[in-house]
């Protein structure tokens, strides 16, 4: 039976495939990132240096937080069913600072444009200190910051009452984010990649327990997360 026409197979593949990719993604990003500087003359100008780099490594986590969409959808699968409270709340939260994430992502695109040849540097440096600074920007990214922070956080408890992973995977996954925003506003390309390998580590590990449709606690009689690949789904005739 093929993936698209297995309903339970399709889930596992979209949602265990999110998880690693979005995580791949990231770690790739966070590699080719040249530059993170808190003075935005400074920056623009890392940018002009090296734009190849900076449009791919721009591509690359607009993709991973695109991803981490229906990563997130399939965390929330995998604990709903034992701690409901904590994962829709949770869930809420983690899929609005995702999105945010996306937009704050695709901002960049902008962003390496204003590096451009010809373009006025200093105009577009006091450009971009305005959108850094002004209150009505600012506050949304503050908000999607602390949504994805907070969100993770009650999600990671909630998949580990859940015993659906293990107790390291859960808090992996918390820890990989809060690093991760904690390199951006460090201005730190160090920390990023170390939050990237630790949610890569985290996230990857649960992505392949949803692709295989296993894990070790449903050898204990806990119930799977996803049906294991014996267990197929009917399909309309």
């Amino acid at each position: 039976m093929s993936t698209l026409s297995d309903p339970a197979r399709f889930n596992r593949t979209v949602f265990g495939g999110s998880m690693i990719g979005a995580a791949l993604l990231m770690l790739g990003a966070s590699l080719v990132w040249p530059a993170i500087k808190s003075d935005e003359s400074a920056q623009l100008t890392v940018i002009a240096q090296h734009p190849a780099r900076y449009y791919l490594c721009t591509i690359l986590i607009l993709a991973s937080s695109m991803l981490l969409v229906p990563a997130i959808i399939g965390l929330m699968r995998m604990s709903a069913d034992r701690s409901p409270r904590l994962t829709h709340i949770g869930g809420t939260l983690s899929i609005l600072g995702a999105l945010v994430a996306v937009g704050d992502s695709a901002s960049q695109l902008v962003i390496w444009q204003m590096a451009a040849h010809g373009a006025d540097r200093a105009q577009m440096a006091a450009l971009l200190h305005r959108f850094d600074t002004v209150a009505g920007a600012s506050i949304v990214f503050t908000i999607g910051g602390l949504a994805v922070v907070i969100g993770m956080a009650l999600l990671s408890i909630a998949l580990y009452r859940s015993r659906t992973v293990p107790a390291w995977a859960a808090a992996g996954v918390e820890a990989g984010i809060v690093l991760n925003i904690a390199g951006f506003m460090a201005g730190s390309v160090g920390i990023l990649i170390l939050s990237s390998v630790v949610l890569l580590v985290a996230l990857g590990s649960i992505g392949l327990r949803v692709l295989a449709g296993d894990s070790d606690e449903a050898e204990a009689r806990v119930p799977r997360p996803w049906p294991s690949r014996s267990q197929r789904a009917p399909t309309s005739p």
